[in-house]
C-alpha cells in the first residue's frame, strides 16, 4: 500500500498508481446506479482501460447513463448490466446464472450494493429486509459466482461495510429483529458488521485457493442515495452528530479510493481478510469484529437462510 494514501486520495489517483492491476481484467460492481459511490468507483476504473466491466443493480435501465459514461471515456471496454434484487433470493438464484452464461470469468468483484434507514419488514422469504439486501443476498452471489471467480489468475472479493459496524454485537441468532427493539441505525451495524464477518470467512476458507477477500469503509459521503427513506429531520439530525464527532466528509471520489486499493494492491495479498479505511489496512470498531467465532457462525446462518451449503 503507497503510505501517501489516506482521506483525501481519490479514486482516479488509484488507479493511475494500479493501472497494470486494471488493464485488461474483467471487473462486476453491484450497486452503480448514477449518483452513486458504485458509479463513482465504475468511472474510475474505466480509465484503466479493463477488458470488461459488469454492472449489476436492481433496475437495469438506471444503469444506461453509467454505461454511457464507460464507453464515453474507453469505447473499447465491453459493459455488460444485468438486473438482480439483492432484496430477493429468487431475483439472485435467476440472475447470477445469466452471468455465469455470458462470462468466462471475473477478476474483481465488489460488492457495493446495500440499503440503510428502512423500517421493519421481511423479504418474501421471510429475512429482515437490511440484512436481506446487505448480507444474505450477496452471500448467495458471491457463492454462485465463485465459480468464475476462480478461473482468474488473481481473485479478489470486496465488501463494502461501514464504519457503523461498530453498532454490531454479532447477534446473529436473532438476525430478524424479533428479541431486540428494531432500530434502523442498529439494524445497518449489525449489517455491516455481518460483511465483515462474511470477509473473514472467505479469507480463511478460499484463501488456500488464492482468492483475496477485503473489506471496505468508505467514509462519511452525505448524498449517495443511502438512508433516502429517512425523515429529512433525522436526516439533519445525523448530520449534525457526525460533525459533532469530528469526521470529515468525503466526496463520492474519495470515498471510491478505498475500495479501490482494496481491489487493485498487489500489497494486500498479506493482508487477507482485513478491514480497510482511508485506503489503508486499518483496526475494525467493536469487539464483535473479531470475536473468532463469529465469522462460520453467521456462514452457516447464511446457509441455512438461503438452503444450500458451500463447501471449498
Amino acid at each position: 500500500m503507497s503510505a501517501s494514501f489516506g482521506h483525501d486520495t481519490t479514486a482516479d489517483e488509484v488507479v493511475a498508481v494500479f493501472a497494470p492491476q486494471v488493464q485488461g481484467r474483467v471487473f462486476l460492481v453491484t450497486g452503480s446506479s448514477p449518483g452513486s459511490l458504485g458509479e463513482a468507483t465504475v468511472l474510475a476504473l474505466a480509465r484503466g482501460r479493463p477488458a470488461k466491466i459488469i454492472l449489476v443493480g436492481r433496475t437495469p435501465a438506471k444503469y444506461e447513463p453509467v454505461t454511457a459514461a464507460v464507453r464515453a471515456i474507453d469505447s473499447s471496454i465491453e459493459v455488460r448490466t444485468y438486473g438482480i434484487d439483492f432484496a430477493s433470493l429468487e431475483s439472485v438464484r435467476e440472475g447470477a446464472p445469466k452471468i455465469i452464461t455470458d462470462n468466462e470469468k471475473i477478476d474483481v468483484l465488489i460488492n457495493n450494493a446495500g440499503v440503510s434507514g428502512l423500517p421493519y419488514g421481511k423479504t418474501a422469504e421471510g429475512i429482515e429486509t437490511t440484512f436481506a439486501t446487505n448480507h444474505v443476498g450477496p452471500f448467495l452471489f458471491t457463492n454462485m459466482l465463485m465459480r468464475l471467480l476462480l478461473k482468474s489468475d488473481s481473485p479478489r472479493i470486496v465488501n463494502l461495510t461501514s464504519g457503523a459496524h461498530s453498532q454490531g454485537t454479532g447477534d446473529y441468532d436473532d438476525y430478524n429483529w424479533e428479541k431486540r427493539k428494531f432500530e434502523w441505525f442498529k439494524v445497518y451495524g449489525e449489517t455491516k458488521l455481518a460483511n465483515i464477518h462474511f470477509t473473514q470467512y472467505l479469507a480463511s476458507a478460499l484463501g488456500p485457493r488464492g482468492v483475496i477477500s477485503l473489506s471496505v469503509h468508505p467514509g462519511t459521503i452525505w448524498g449517495t442515495g443511502l438512508g433516502t427513506t429517512l425523515p429529512q429531520e433525522e436526516k439533519t439530525a445525523i448530520h449534525n452528530y457526525v460533525e459533532s464527532l469530528g469526521v470529515v466528509p468525503k466526496t463520492l471520489a474519495q470515498g471510491a479510493s478505498t475500495t479501490l486499493v482494496a481491489a487493485l494492491d498487489p500489497a494486500l495479498k498479506e493482508h487477507n481478510g482485513a478491514y480497510l479505511a482511508d485506503c489503508q489496512v486499518a483496526p475494525t470498531l467493536c469487539p464483535a469484529a473479531q470475536q473468532a467465532d463469529l465469522p462460520e457462525k453467521l456462514w452457516r446462518l447464511s446457509e441455512t437462510l438461503v438452503n444450500e451449503t458451500f463447501a471449498y
